[in-house]
């Protein structure tokens, strides 16, 4: 892929996103900082690419994070703001989160409370983490109420993505992140939607410049709608298309045997169900959404994490959590058609009880 820079526009908060062939093009395209400079690093991505990593940034300390959603937690960032102080973070010293979401949201939420804020630059190791969380500056960690409850806006410095690096990634968060980008697409591009059913793809040959496009035009899109509603007060909410399920579907299984992108190839083949039944969205578009699913191996019905059957009123219980959600109501995000969509409805329980339990009788 040639190189590619997409613009994040947020006036004195503006950054870019850069593709770059070799991690060493991180340290020449930063300005340098007065204090030390950390980099937070899931486990995971130290043992296959940490030497390398340390070669190109030789001027920044690393400190691992352990691999998993246990890592967004008060916990895990008191820990590390503590180990920051120890080596001497001051508030003129810099973060580079180097990892999958978790990582991303740990290392921007610390960087935005940190002695009140300091800088931080995103190197998103996952297709998931490059499309969606790199991107927007939201950071956050999880409490037991629910996912993602407690946390800052907080944009970074830049982003950088290194395509290479999903060579080593494995095949299911291969296909979290395309689940991301077919979210991505469905809100806003039906042009995305047609290439990602047209193009040919086969799942055991890691076809990187097919990945790198379909990123990069996913990142097109969430900068764009970022770029118009930073604080998400109007149409970055689209973004959350399929999340409200798989929100609910993550709380219940306690973040265990399902990732974030399957939970949400699972949202939004049920918000399909029930865009077709209250937003007007055609039985035919329903169709093409779950045939896309399946032709890029994610799951699409509620079989997947629960294989005995759920109750759907404990599902709605554990939505009433989502922060979409206002005077009680359930809000959903959902379609008028391929790549048109809606800011968030209130949904009335007894639709959403019914369109749950047509979703369960779906099979794979």
């Amino acid at each position: 892929m040639t190189a590619t820079v997409i613009p994040v526009r947020l006036g004195e908060r503006s950054y870019e996103v850069r593709y770059i062939g070799k991690a060493a093009d991180i340290a020449a395209a930063l300005q340098p900082v007065k204090g030390k400079e950390f980099a937070l690093v899931d486990a995971k991505v130290d043992r296959l690419h940490g030497k390398a990593l340390r070669k190109a940034l030789p001027r920044v300390e690393f400190i691992k994070i352990p691999s998993g959603e246990g890592s967004k937690s008060f916990l895990a960032l008191e820990k590390t703001a503590n180990q920051l102080v120890r080596h001497g973070a001051t508030r003129h010293s810099r973060l580079y989160a180097i990892g999958g979401g978790v990582v991303g949201d740990l290392t921007g939420f610390l960087a935005g409370v940190f002695m009140r804020g300091i800088p931080f630059v995103q190197v998103p190791t996952t297709l998931l983490a490059m499309v969606d969380s790199s991107v927007g500056g939201k950071t956050a960690v999880n409490i037991a109420a629910g996912k993602n409850l407690v946390g800052v806006f907080h944009q970074p410095q830049a982003v950088f993505i290194l395509p290479a690096l999903l060579k080593t990634l494995p095949v299911r968060e291969l296909r979290c992140g395309l689940s991301e980008s077919i979210k991505t697409a469905l809100i806003a591009d039906a042009g995305l939607v047609a290439t990602l059913e047209r193009r040919p793809y086969e799942e055991r040959k890691t076809d990187i410049d097919y990945l790198a496009e379909i990123s990069a035009a996913s990142i097109r899109i969430k900068a764009d709608i970022v770029s118009k509603d930073e604080k998400e007060q109007n149409i970055r909410a689209f973004l959350n298309f399929g999340h409200t399920l798989a929100h609910a579907i993550e709380a219940k299984t306690g973040f265990r045997g399902i990732l974030h992108g399957e939970a949400v190839a699972i949202g939004q083949r049920s918000a399909a169900l029930l865009s077709r039944r209250v937003a007007g969205l055609s039985a035919a578009d329903e169709t093409r959404i779950g045939d896309l699913l399946r032709k890029y191996r994610l799951p699409a019905t509620l079989k997947t994490p629960f294989p005995k059957s759920v109750k759907v009123n404990e599902l709605v219980r554990l939505m009433r959590a989502d922060k979409k959600n206002m005077s009680g109501d359930i809000r959903f995000v959902l379609l008028r058609g391929i790549g048109a969509c809606e800011l968030p409805r209130p949904v009335p329980e007894t639709e959403l009880l019914a369109s749950l339990k047509e979703f369960q009788t779906l099979g794979g």
